[in-house]
């Protein structure tokens, strides 16, 4: 039997997932925000809770699939930002 291993998709730009980590971080604000505004049973809550900590986990990995891999590069919202900002995402 054949052994599979993960193919990468190199041609994915830095531009591209520099926005795709800024999505991630939006949507994630913006369901922390929507349930600390609404009133929500406590398991729902905790498992918004827990998809809201997935996506910026997911938006904080990618910066190992950057061409130069800088796994610090989206942390916060605020870095992802700038970086996006410098790759030309915003214009």
């Amino acid at each position: 039997m054949e052994k599979r291993t993960k193919k990468r998709n190199k041609l994915t730009t830095n531009a591209e997932i520099a926005e795709l980590a800024y999505v991630l971080h939006i949507s994630a604000n913006r369901l922390r925000l929507t349930i600390s505004q609404i009133n929500l049973p406590a398991a729902y809550r905790l498992q918004i809770t827990r998809h809201v900590h997935w996506m910026i986990g997911q938006a904080k990995s990618l910066g190992d699939e950057l061409i130069a891999p800088q796994p610090n590069a989206f942390i916060t919202k605020e870095s992802t930002e700038r970086i996006a900002e410098h790759l030309g995402v915003f214009d």
